[in-house]
């Protein structure tokens, strides 16, 4: 059995030779060696999109994750800086306190110092009050208040601020 190369019938048969063993036309495998590249191609692109979308799936999930994550990040800055104006604020007072009562001490140590120091004339005194210290005659250094013992006590409004 004799078949045609030409013939559209037998281009996906194979064409028999003398022979008796079968063989096909040079045509016939170029004709399919180029469809199984043409699929294989098609599949591959196929595969290459199917990769760049769910690349680009994983990256807009990684956006997202990032984007809640930076919304967070930035409400847990806003937190602390708030929290570090209010230590900021309360750090000033405290300051501002601290350099008060410092001047508070200084002087009453001044006012201890010249006390100690001084030798009282009988027609002196010293009375040391809720508002400071002050001379005064007749006070509670008074001739007749010189046996007391004890060293005059500052009242704890003095030391409040």
């Amino acid at each position: 059995m004799a078949s045609s190369y030409s013939s559209e019938s037998n281009a996906g048969t194979p064409s028999q030779n003398s022979g008796g063993g079968s063989e096909q036309h040079p045509l016939h495998i170029t004709d399919q060696r180029k469809r199984k590249r043409m699929i294989s191609n098609r599949e591959s692109a196929r595969r290459s999109r199917m990769r760049k979308q769910k690349h680009l799936d994983d990256l807009k999930a990684q956006l997202s994750h990032l984007t809640a994550e930076n919304g967070r990040l930035t409400t847990a800055v806003q937190a602390t800086v708030q929290i570090y104006f209010a230590v900021e604020a309360e750090n000033s007072v405290l300051r501002a306190q601290v350099a008060e009562l410092s001047h508070r001490l200084e002087s009453l140590n001044e006012i201890i110092s010249i006390v100690n120091s001084r030798s009282f004339l009988p027609e002196e005194d010293i009375f040391i009050g809720d508002r400071g210290v002050s001379m005064m005659n007749n006070g509670p250094w008074s001739e007749s208040n010189r046996l007391v013992t004890q060293p005059p006590v500052a009242s704890a409004d003095i030391l409040m601020y």
